[in-house]
């Protein structure tokens, strides 16, 4: 452990000594108050930059230094201040449900409902999610669909990962962390010019943590995580415009992964008697992990006249990984998983005009998306002394055009109109067989002999299937500003989903068949308000969703293996209100809250399918990851120590009701009450900072579940038996920064 902190000291120092310059300015907007609410300006609407507060979407946007205060490190952290936002994860693979849309279909052949963008570039794989945010100046969520301008399957919403730009005078900051469970953290950033208005930044972490569990099975530990990450741009200015060149590399490993553990009783003694203890799974096979990132993206606008920008977004992403895991999650020889050696690279472009011609601003867009994946599976069934052999591939295309305007009538009020097409385009290709191997090395499992006409054994099968989906996505809204402090705003919105293919059908049918996509209708009512001289900000959101053919998976049993299916479950509503608040009674004092209230339920699915107990009707059940409450309260206070700096002290409470991970909800056919449910629990995360007179030195003790809270984020049945993910437990970190000048 010295070593590797003495090695990002090392590293980082070099770079971040490198340069002098002002400490790190956050992006916002001051209050004309020095007391009030600062607004954040925020570039969600993909017409150029625009105030919050004068945005009409529901958006939550947090800057770099808001993250950093709260040590929330990727989108898993997020949760806790995000209305209606839930996070899980599956050795690597996100699911995000925004109000309740979402997606636990995360394997090739899908895609997902709420999707990341990173700097404008949609990342297609929710492998490639979980990276810690580096070099970040705010992250932007936007709830709702965004189906015009954003287009690709962010039928349930989008988050937005803004790169900083890099900085116009020289400037760098290190800073260093250490807690629990041997977290270790180190950070460097330098940013400035390099010559004829050249820019260029560049930015460094290395961070990590030892296992938050033990595996009583082996001995070993589970949990641990090592993080590498670099992210370079360079901004060139050309004529009146910049042209930004990303590239950026990051690598994550540990004996995370999977859902391993066990929640409801098996029977076998050694995996029941740890049945409550969160601290310990029982796996007798230990889980590893490893997924890289890396890419680039160039980023060009260039004025074409005084009124018209042409903007020039191209990407290119790598994706590179490996999972092994324990499927079944118990001491017993049963399942070993390995999805390996998974390849996927993934190319866009998107040519956009933006244009603010009098009373019409306007947007008139292109974009083109390419994707290769490759996810093969090796799944050893050691009770049958055979493996289930998957080679997929999936070659994927999309195609769009879109257009929209928002017309000002006055100064008050306008009205906003927009149209996308999309045209997508998917070829799946897969080999299925099992042969007499246990070997997960691929190329061993691979020349076992293929068996063939057992009984409970699926016959080999080869697949190459296409489809084609296409849909139109309109959004209809209109915008009144009586004042300068108060916006309403009403929109109607289109969502779309393209269908796909499952990854571990029974059969050539049924892998050819796939399913079909879902769409959604957005209707949302909007208020952000501030109040007594900005001190007191209130913004309210309804929204009332039809959505139709979902589609929902769930884990059947395929002979004596396992796979996925997936249904278009027929309709859903979902409706809800949202309210984000802050206020600051005194300069010292700020004070913050957000509420979600959902109502989100299946309208007729009457072919619903859970594993333990079959089929059945799931008409009027809650859908996934969607609890009626959540809410996040929190408070920061300020002492001004004079020469000394200042101290910061602040707490935030995450609160939220009972959510379902399938549609039975409440356990139908469950084991002596154990179901694949979360019940209601509040998580409280705390924190304390001091910065020097100057802004140069800074330093924070950060706790987050700072209570201990058990709780789970996810399930699973791929057996007889239900394992679960855990959340993280509590972990206490300390962190130091200094700002060169």
């Amino acid at each position: 452990m010295k070593r590797v902190l003495l090695s990002a000291a090392a590293s980082i120092a070099a770079i971040a000594t490198a340069g002098t310059g002002t400490a790190f300015a956050q992006n916002v907007v001051d209050a004309p108050d020095a007391d009030g609410v600062p607004d954040i300006v925020v570039t969600a609407t993909r017409m150029g930059e625009t105030q919050l507060q004068s945005t009409p979407i529901a958006v939550t946007a947090l800057g770099g230094d808001q993250l950093d205060a709260r040590g929330v490190r990727d989108v898993q952290d997020l949760k806790a201040y995000v209305p209606s936002l839930q996070v899980s994860d599956l050795s690597g693979y996100t699911q995000l449900f925004i109000r309740g849309i979402g997606s636990n279909i995360v394997f090739i052949g899908s895609d997902p409902s709420t999707t990341i963008h990173s700097d404008g570039i949609y990342l297609a794989r929710p492998l490639s999610y979980l990276t810690d945010f580096l070099d970040v100046e705010r992250v932007e969520v936007l709830r709702g669909p965004q189906g015009t301008l954003y287009g690709r399957n962010s039928v349930g919403g989008t988050i937005n990962v803004v790169s900083r730009k890099p900085s116009d005078t020289l400037q760098a900051k290190v800073q260093f962390g250490y807690g629990s469970y041997d977290r270790y953290a180190a950070q460097g950033y330098v940013s400035g010019p390099i010559a004829g208005g050249v820019r260029a930044s560049l930015a460094v972490d290395i961070s990590g943590h030892d296992a938050f569990r033990k595996n009583i099975s082996t001995g070993n530990d589970a949990e641990d995580l090592k993080s590498r990450g670099v992210r370079g741009q360079v901004l060139i200015p050309v004529g009146d415009g910049e042209w930004t060149i990303r590239a950026d590399w990051s690598r994550q490993s540990g004996a995370f992964g999977a859902y391993p553990k066990l929640i409801r009783p098996t029977g076998n003694p050694f995996d029941d008697a740890i049945l409550g203890d969160f601290d310990k799974v029982s796996m007798n096979r230990d889980n590893f992990t490893v997924l890289k990132n890396y890419g680039a993206a160039s980023d060009l606008v260039l004025p074409l006249s005084d009124s018209i920008k042409l903007r020039s977004l191209t990407g290119y992403r790598v994706f590179r990984g490996s999972i092994e895991t324990d499927a079944d999650a118990s001491s017993i020889d049963i399942l070993r998983n390995l999805i390996s050696p998974i390849r996927q690279h993934q190319f866009s472009q998107e040519f956009t005009l933006l244009g603010d011609t009098g009373p019409l601003e306007w947007v008139l867009g292109a974009y083109y998306f390419n994707e290769r994946n490759r996810e093969p599976l090796t799944l050893a069934l050691f009770p049958f002394g055979a493996s289930h052999i998957q080679r997929p591939l999936l070659k994927a295309r999309s195609a769009a055009g879109f257009a929209q305007g928002e017309y000002k009538l006055s100064d008050q009020l306008s009205f906003v109109a927009g149209l996308r097409y999309t045209r997508e385009r998917k070829a799946y290709a897969i080999t299925d067989y099992f042969t007499a191997s246990t070997d997960l090395d691929p190329a061993v499992a691979e020349k076992g002999f293929v068996l063939a006409g057992i009984p409970g054994l699926p016959d080999p099968f080869t697949v190459d299937a296409r489809r084609h989906d296409d849909a139109f996505t309109p959004k209809f809204g209109i915008n009144f500003k009586p004042t300068e402090q108060v916006l309403l705003y009403a929109s109607a919105t289109r969502g779309f989903k393209s269908g796909g293919f499952d990854y571990g059908t029974s059969n050539a049918a049924d892998a050819a068949a796939g399913y079909g996509p879902e769409k959604l209708w957005s209707y949302e009512l909007g208020l952000k308000s501030d109040w007594l001289d900005r001190r007191l900000r209130v913004n309210l959101t309804g929204f009332y969703y039809d959505y139709t053919d979902l589609q929902v998976q769930s884990y059947v049993q395929i002979g004596a293996s396992f796979g996925a299916r997936t249904q278009n479950a027929a309709t859903a509503r979902v409706k809800g209100l949202e309210a984000e608040i802050v206020a600051r009674p005194v300069r010292a004092l700020e004070l913050s809250a957000n509420v979600a209230w959902l109502d989100a339920k299946y309208r007729r699915y009457p072919n619903a399918f859970v594993s333990s107990f079959g089929s059945f009707d799931a008409s009027g059940k809650r859908l996934n990851n969607a609890p009626r409450w959540s809410a996040t309260f929190g408070a920061a206070y300020g002492f001004d120590l004079g020469g000394a700096g200042r101290l910061t002290l602040g707490a935030d409470a995450h609160v939220q009701s009972t959510i379902y991970f399938t549609a039975a909800n409440d356990g139908v056919g469950a084991v002596s009450g154990y179901a694949e449910q979360q019940k209601g629990y509040g998580i409280v995360n705390a924190r304390i900072g001091w910065t020097s007179l100057d802004d140069r030195w800074k330093a924070q003790l950060i706790a987050t579940n700072l209570f201990d809270k058990d709780y789970i984020v996810g399930t699973a049945n791929y057996t007889a038996a239900i394992a679960a993910r855990q959340g993280r437990p509590r972990e206490v970190l300390g962190q130091i920064s200094y700002a060169f000048r």
